[in-house]
């Protein structure tokens, strides 16, 4: 039901990112009673993220509710040693007793159907949106100071937290290779993340003249930490390349708003998202074993996830990512038509579009009652 105009949000959780996630879970039933408390039947609530979901669908075994629940990532990846002891049972158990799952790729959907059992016929896709207008407005603004220096180079750019699931060091790995044969490239990265220290001092360690956030940038260092951006489209939009190093995504965000700021990119076959978005007709269980070419971008092997010393010899599939962005900054033309084609291919995904997708979905009939 639709908020009366002029209500108020109810604020179920004091927790923040500092609160152990122990604490977080065990908490999932106190909310639980009381998002309860607040609905009834012929009451849609939805929800995103692993807890969030968990209080609803338990919320609706007491209101009878309608529970949508949201998955936007592979759970598999996202939980693992302690944690995912934790979560994964949680997840195998109680996303069952949710009326509708809504994902967000189709290896988000086969993650949930192999490693949690959860039935085909209560998922339905539905693909993030994007204010395609705002990001185009936004990636035409000029940079400021230094930047504006460095971006006349040739730059390979990734974007995204600093965090397990993006592998950025892979990145910085191979980079060191493109650096032999380039040496007027740069890399620049953009976000924050716990991951922070480690890659800059690996990138100190392999070698790299390297810049991290704040201050002034130089126009001559390898690699740039520039840090969290409130418009990173400016940047994004200048480079020549941007390189997607994820070990495990849902629907990579950072992958649309860079071919719609208008750089080619080049991904990571992971096993959600890039092949869905950069070969949208081929099968998305595919995993490219080397550089594969495909209509809005290149596909590139997925990588290990393995942290190793700046001193240890470039795995076999960072080699094929070293080569391949090295021929890529080389091939200004391939660049201009990916740049063309992956920007047409974001279209696909704007908010109007998503919008419609979860208008139907909510608006829809229930497909499972909600108390058992």
């Amino acid at each position: 039901t639709q908020a009366p105009e002029g209500s108020r949000p109810v604020i179920l959780s004091s927790h923040g990112p500092s609160t152990p996630s122990i604490v977080k879970t065990a908490a999932i039933p106190s909310y639980a009673r009381q998002l309860a408390a607040l609905t009834g039947p012929g009451d849609t609530v939805l929800s995103f993220m692993e807890r969030a979901n968990m209080v609803n669908v338990l919320a609706a075994r007491r209101s009878g509710h309608r529970a949508v629940i949201c998955e936007r990532t592979r759970p598999s990846g996202e939980f693992s040693g302690l944690r995912g002891a934790l979560m994964r049972p949680l997840i195998k158990r109680l996303y069952p007793l949710a009326d509708t799952i809504a994902v967000n790729s189709l290896g988000v959907k086969k993650d949930l159907e192999d490693n949690f059992s959860l039935p085909e016929g209560m998922m339905t896709l539905v693909r993030n949106g994007f204010d395609l207008s705002g990001i185009a407005a936004k990636a035409a603004l000029p940079l400021d100071g230094p930047y504006t220096a460095v971006f006349k180079r040739p730059v390979v750019i990734t974007s995204g937290r600093l965090t397990a699931a993006k592998g950025q060091w892979h990145l910085l790995r191979s980079f060191r290779k493109v650096k032999e044969r380039r040496k007027d490239a740069a890399l620049v990265l953009l976000g924050s993340g716990e991951l922070g220290g480690y890659l800059q001092g690996l990138s100190r360690e392999l070698g790299l003249k390297t810049f991290s956030a704040p201050g002034e940038p130089p126009p001559d260092a390898d690699v740039y930490f520039a840090g969290f951006q409130d418009n990173p489209y400016r940047f994004l939009s200048k480079a020549s390349l941007f390189a997607f190093t994820s070990i495990w995504e849902g629907f990579p965000n950072a992958l649309v708003e860079a071919m719609a700021s208008g750089v080619p990119a080049v991904s990571a076959d992971c096993s959600a998202g890039p092949r869905e978005i950069l070969a949208p007709d081929t099968p998305f269980e595919l995993r490219a074993k080397k550089a594969e070419a495909v209509p809005y971008g290149i596909l590139l092997p997925a990588l290990s996830g393995l942290r190793r010393s700046a001193a240890s010899g470039l795995e076999p599939e960072e080699e094929i990512w070293a080569d391949t962005l090295s021929h890529l900054l080389a091939d200004p033309e391939t660049l201009g038509r990916y740049a063309s084609e992956g920007k047409t291919r974001a279209g696909d995904f704007s908010l109007q579009a998503a919008a419609e997708e979860w208008k139907r979905l909510l608006s829809g009939p229930a497909r499972r009652t909600s108390t058992r």
